[in-house]
């Protein structure tokens, strides 16, 4: 289920600190900026001015809280970081307005220029230049709460936001830089170094800001960027399982939301494309299972043997589902033989059993030619099937691990499906002398490895045959 987070999942304890210490940094800049752009200020002690200003730092501390309690749920249409931002911004202003009553009434003889400039210290500082770091801030820790959380509407938009970002760093220092060049041309005082000391320094607090803020935004963005190139990587190598968990109403969020639906539609259409070469397969496997008069449970069986092998041979679950989705074709060749030989009831000729023995190369010459991976698997089974680990089988004669292990496998699954079950040439045999032949064969016929599993699973052998009887 999705949820909605709310302000009191954004301010952890490591957040309150961040803006604590981006309030009480007023303290710092206010006391050299209300000095140096106001000469009624500059009247004032260093130690009363600093204890004013800490004053509005607590009311700052306390404005915050109560703003963050009141709109603790974000307003309608905004993403909880820039809901949190725009109470920052609310909360300098008042932190602003709050110094201009508490100066307009302790310093009644100070004119009302004097006050605006002190307000204009917070606004400037706080509702411009710091707001932008608490706007990174709050979307840093969104993105790490933010993990069940359906974006629904995309209502940010990068290329605003830098421009949004841009005014506000070049705005913000050049009305500085004004009120500073006004109070000395107040003064009729223009000492040109110790102007250019004064702009010097607001201009470098002003770009540290903005550097800090443009580095900060930039690996956001950058991380962000390199997981959804990662996970279109991933679609394109076959893996359509992804999920692009950047939590962003912007463009970026918008287009790895696209990716995820594509990628999940796309993985949907595969799904449908694997079924259905799996019901052709099987299908296929029938129809020549129904030639030489033999029922679609024996491929059925066959396909269920060579997954219980293929899996406790040590195979993934991937390629053991592939071999069993493939097995169902290793007679397919049949479909190549003449039916007086296929359905003979008799012994076959040596001759007729030439014949018969060309269905393993026409079933691969049937399938060699695809690249699906079920039919690619089919047609070695079909080639290989028939081939024995002492190398007296055929088409090839192959011996030992030259033969596939897909071949190997099926060579088991088939052999014991087929004596177990009644045919045009004879009856089934039962269990007993079954399992007295596969221990004879043992390092004849088939691989040992394999005869050894197959008797260690011989009960799982035996329920399938019982679910899907003849």
């Amino acid at each position: 289920m999705k949820t909605q987070l709310k302000m009191s999942n954004l301010l952890s304890m490591k957040v309150r600190i961040y803006l604590y210490i981006f309030s009480l940094s007023t303290l710092l800049f206010s006391q050299n900026y209300c000095i140096n752009v106001c000469p009624f200020i500059d009247s004032i002690t260093n130690s009363e001015l600093v204890f004013n200003l800490f004053i509005i730092f607590l009311i700052h501390i306390i404005v915050r809280e109560i703003l963050y309690k009141v709109f603790n749920t974000p307003f309608k249409n905004l993403t909880l970081p820039r809901h949190a931002y725009y109470l920052s911004i609310i909360s300098w202003m008042i932190a602003g307005i709050a110094a201009f009553i508490l100066h307009f009434f302790k310093y009644p003889t100070f004119p009302i220029g004097s006050h605006i400039k002190l307000l204009s210290s917070y606004w400037i500082l706080g509702a411009a230049i710091l707001s932008q770091l608490e706007y990174i801030l709050f979307e840093k820790r969104f993105k790490e709460i933010a993990t069940n959380v359906d974006i629904s509407k995309y209502n940010e938009n990068i290329s605003k936001r830098i421009v949004e970002s841009f005014i506000i760093l070049t705005v913000a220092p050049a009305i500085t830089i004004f009120l500073i060049l006004a109070r000395y041309y107040h003064d009729n005082v223009f000492n040109n170094s110790h102007i250019i000391q004064e702009i010097g320094y607001v201009i470098a607090l002003f770009v540290i800001t903005a550097i800090a803020s443009s580095l900060l935004f930039s690996k956001m963005l950058k991380k962000d960027t390199k997981m959804i190139l990662k996970n279109i990587k991933s679609i394109q190598n076959g893996n359509y399982q992804i999920n692009i968990d950047i939590t962003r109403a912007d463009e970026l969020g918008e287009i790895s939301n696209a990716i995820e639906h594509m990628a999940t539609k796309i993985d949907s259409l595969n799904q449908e494309i694997v079924s259905t070469q799996m019901e052709v397969v099987n299908k296929m496997g029938e129809i020549a299972e129904t030639r030489s008069k033999e029922t679609g449970n024996h491929v059925k069986r066959v396909a269920l043997y060579t997954e219980v092998l293929a899996l406790k041979y040590g195979m993934s679950e991937k390629e053991a589902e592939i071999l069993k989705q493939a097995s169902p074709m290793h007679d397919i060749g049949k479909v190549g033989i003449p039916d007086n030989i296929l359905n003979k009831t008799g012994r076959h000729t040596i001759e007729e059993f030439e014949i018969m023995k060309t269905h393993a190369q026409i079933g691969y010459d049937i399938l060699k030619s695809s690249d699906r991976p079920i039919l690619k698997a089919a047609a070695i089974v079909a080639y290989e099937h028939h081939e024995k680990w002492d190398g007296t089988g055929y088409p090839r004669g192959l011996k030992e691990e030259n033969i596939h292990i897909y071949g190997r496998i099926t060579a088991v699954a088939d052999v014991y499906d087929a004596l177990g079950s009644d045919r045009c040439y004879k009856k089934a045999w039962d269990e007993g002398k079954i399992l007295e032949l596969f221990q004879e064969q043992k390092g004849k016929h088939f691989d040992p490895t394999i005869i050894e599993i197959f008797f260690e699973n011989i009960d799982t052998f035996r329920k399938i045959r019982d679910s899907l009887k003849d």
